[in-house]
């Protein structure tokens, strides 16, 4: 399976590629492909990585409590990306997303349901990784659970019990299919854990949610 995977806020891809390292390892063993992408929007690099990484660093949209149009923006960014990768003939079949890369593919997937409900959905299969809640395409609020669970496709949630935006990735576990869910809690910080347990763990559950799709 080939997935496109977006990066959490001011970072860069390759920064995520790096993070997700033992990941890529274990599930590339299984002929899965990664291609990690920018958002468009400049940023200041994360606070703990400063001077340890190099940049350009990159926001998917506009970070705090109302992004407002840079989530539209985000999502017509993302949306030529994929676009783009259809065109050669190896279409991205899932998404990983890290911190905010994971909440801006949530909002995506759902919007894409709700706007094209005859068309197949975005991606088959979604691994959200420290998730931050997921955004109305306004920007204007959270995309929240009403009447039914608004993302039907598989997902691997992966959160830490340590991490500050905990709060933010149960949101998003919320708004997922309970039948088509998988979850682990990595027990950090917001981070991608690397020990060799949680790789192993995190590896069961996205393998869970791609034999789910």
């Amino acid at each position: 399976m080939h997935f496109l995977c977006l990066h959490g806020a001011g970072t860069n891809g390759d920064i995520l590629e790096l993070q997700t390292g033992g990941l890529y390892q274990k599930l590339s063993e299984d002929g899965h492909r990664f291609t990690y992408v920018n958002g468009s929007q400049p940023a200041k690099v994360e606070d703990e990585l400063e001077g340890l990484v190099d940049g350009p660093f990159f926001n998917h949209y506009s970070r705090g409590e109302s992004p407002g149009a840079t989530v539209m923006e985000a999502f017509q960014h993302t949306r030529a990306i994929i676009e783009a990768q259809k065109a050669t003939g190896d279409p991205f079949e899932g998404v990983l997303g890290f911190s905010q890369g994971a909440g801006l593919a949530a909002s995506m997937i759902v919007h894409h349901s709700r706007t094209r409900p005859a068309e197949p959905p975005l991606f088959r299969v979604a691994v959200f990784i420290c998730g931050a809640a997921p955004w109305e395409p306004s920007g204007l609020e959270r995309l929240v659970r009403k009447d039914d669970y608004p993302l039907k496709i598989p997902t691997a949630n992966i959160v830490g019990k340590l991490d500050h935006v905990l709060p933010e990735s149960m949101k998003l576990l919320e708004i997922c299919e309970p039948s088509k869910a998988s979850f682990h809690d990595h027990g950090m910080k917001h981070m991608v854990a690397f020990d060799p347990k949680n790789t192993e763990e995190m590896t069961r559950v996205i393998n869970e949610a791609i034999a789910k799709a």
